[in-house]
């Protein structure tokens, strides 16, 4: 078993980890779907079709990123455990 010390320590480096991710994942949703508004009104769209593109956008990725961690997550050894 770990100590708490080392507990912590983990702890703590994960959470720092999950907020730089979570940041990342943040901006990069931001920019890609801000780009794809921009590129909609930029091709003079109809509101009613640049957020209907937008929101095929988020569709697409959300498969996209579904799909990914169906190929990824079983191929991932299962954790070993410290007990």
């Amino acid at each position: 078993m770990l100590s708490e010390p080392v507990r912590v320590a983990n702890t703590r480096e994960h959470i720092s980890w999950s907020h730089r991710f979570a940041f990342f994942w943040l901006v990069l949703t931001l920019v890609l779907f801000g780009g794809a508004y921009a590129l909609a009104e930029i091709g003079n769209m109809a509101e009613s079709s640049r957020i209907q593109d937008v929101r095929h956008a988020w569709q697409v990725a959300g498969l996209a990123l579904a799909r990914l961690e169906n190929v990824i997550l079983p191929r991932m050894k299962a954790p070993v455990s410290h007990d």
